[in-house]
């Protein structure tokens, strides 16, 4: 009898394993394959400075950037005429306008229109064998954060983008300064898609893809564009949501640039149509058109790409 009890037990143990083994293998295949497959990330990442989780982790003497809700004007942040004013709750309110907010790595501090207009060279080829606009401790890999509230929208403009990679948006060297990525949001729609900016202002963009929350109209939320070159030589572009505002991330779409997107980078002398912006930039963009809403938590992190 004795032996019958324990092989029973026995039985139900190594069911129980091959039930946990079983689910082990499941995670680990739908993690491990390259789809769009929401990917919820907790407890084994860790919080920046702002409490926010980070998806990659900072690289060593890296490049960063937190928006300091005490004093905003640290030598890194340049609100850019949004005209930001102080919630009671501690975040920042913008009304609407044509809202470029910009934050520069600590390298170049905020650098000037003028000055971002006169780099050594707004040739692509030469960009891609440098590998930076302005100096080599540009953001290139980076996780770009940030938490909004949108309560109002003018007009069309129902996105909300993070661009990286660009150092001067205007007509300026035939508009090649403008080269850059953009991970947006729709902010009524609550689905996502990617630009690529092959010269200011003429844009490929890609269809919404990737997951769809619904509206995040009138709520808080957070956003994360992510950018990085891949071993490969493909640039990556990954866009994070917490749309529940309660630190759970969801990757939300990707796309990797292979050098065939887009058909006119060869304007500024790119080797392709459809080269990949494999340089780094001192600036980031925070963009939005028309509309009201508030912010917090702002960050840019220089990161340790994925291999």
């Amino acid at each position: 009898m004795q032996l019958k009890i324990f092989v029973n037990q026995a039985n139900t143990i190594m069911v129980a394993i091959t039930f946990i083994l079983l689910i082990i293998s499941f995670q680990y295949y739908f993690a491990s394959k390259d789809n769009l497959l929401p990917t919820v990330y907790a407890s084994n990442k860790t919080n920046d400075k702002l409490g926010v989780l980070e998806i990659y982790p900072t690289a060593p003497g890296g490049q960063t950037w937190f928006f300091n809700s005490t004093a905003p004007a640290d030598g890194q942040f340049d609100e850019n005429n949004a005209g930001i004013t102080k919630n009671a709750d501690g975040s920042w309110h913008v009304e609407p306008g044509t809202t470029r907010m910009l934050a520069f790595t600590k390298n170049s501090g905020i650098l000037s229109a003028e000055t971002r207009g006169n780099l050594s060279t707004y040739d692509y080829s030469e960009l891609a064998k440098t590998g930076y606009w302005y100096a080599p401790q540009d953001w290139k890999n980076v996780e770009i954060t940030g938490y909004f509230k949108v309560t109002n929208i003018k007009g069309s403009g129902e996105e909300i983008s993070v661009v990286s990679r660009g150092v001067r948006h205007d007509d300026i060297y035939d508009g090649c300064g403008g080269a850059s990525y953009h991970n947006n949001i729709d902010i009524v729609k609550g689905q996502f898609r990617f630009k690529k900016e092959m010269w200011h202002a003429d844009y490929d963009k890609g269809p919404y893809t990737g997951i769809n929350i619904s509206s995040v109209m009138n709520k808080w939320f957070g956003f994360k564009g992510i950018v990085y070159n891949m071993p490969d030589g493909n640039v990556k572009l990954e866009t994070f949501v917490d749309k529940d505002n309660n630190n759970h991330w969801e990757k939300a779409a990707e796309m990797i640039d292979k050098s065939d997107w887009g058909n006119d980078m060869i304007q500024c002398n790119a080797a392709t149509p459809g080269e990949k912006i494999t340089w780094g930039s001192p600036e980031i963009i925070f963009k939005t058109n028309e509309k009201t809403f508030d912010f917090q938590k702002l960050s840019v992190r220089e990161i340790i790409p994925p291999g």
